[in-house]
């Protein structure tokens, strides 16, 4: 009876740390486009050295899937990782190298009314592909001097799930973000 309670008892606790270490799950299937890339901007900005913000980025991928952007200051042209262990080492390297990010799509406004856009078609893999323009906010960790730059991110979706993710960020239109005066303003 006791070797049942005891065996009862770690079962209990590892299924409660194994569920507390689990990471939010992808949005589901049938989640609208717009959500989908909504969540990837908030995961993004909340990269950080905790695995578990990690694992909530990559949760947002497809196993097989593809994120593409412009070379890291070590490389030249495009860099390309692949599936969730190359996604993951680079939300590391983005999570290490950066502070305070604060991503943010674009918003446009016309006709006293502003929108965020979200440009979409239909793809040929069976689901959808969206764009959005976007606002890179973000402190580089070696200099800590705060940069903000436009870009754009193209996602293709299959499942609720990003299969190939490209970022541009329009580093020739970087401008250092100034900082606040130390002045009292009147």
């Amino acid at each position: 009876m006791r070797m049942l309670t005891a065996w009862l008892i770690v079962c209990g606790l590892s299924g409660a740390v194994a569920t507390a270490q689990t990471p939010p799950p992808a949005p589901p299937a049938n989640s609208p486009p717009e959500a989908i890339v909504k969540e990837w901007v908030e995961r993004w900005n909340a990269l950080g050295e905790a695995p578990a913000t990690l694992d909530a980025f990559v949760a947002l991928y497809a196993p097989d899937a593809l994120h593409i952007s412009g070379p890291t200051p070590d490389q030249r042209g495009t860099a390309t990782y692949s599936g969730h262990l190359g996604i993951r080492a680079m939300a590391a390297r983005v999570a290490a190298d950066t502070d305070r990010r604060t991503y943010r799509i674009e918003s446009e406004t016309a006709r006293e009314t502003t929108a965020l856009l979200f440009h979409q078609t239909a793809g040929p893999w069976g689901g959808p592909a969206v764009a959005v323009q976007i606002i890179a906010v973000y402190t580089d960790g070696a200099t800590q001097k705060r940069y903000a730059a436009p870009g754009a991110v193209f996602f293709q979706l299959d499942g609720g799930r990003i299969r190939r993710a490209r970022v541009y960020l329009g580093d020739g239109e970087r401008a250092e973000v100034e900082a606040e005066p130390t002045r009292k303003r009147p």
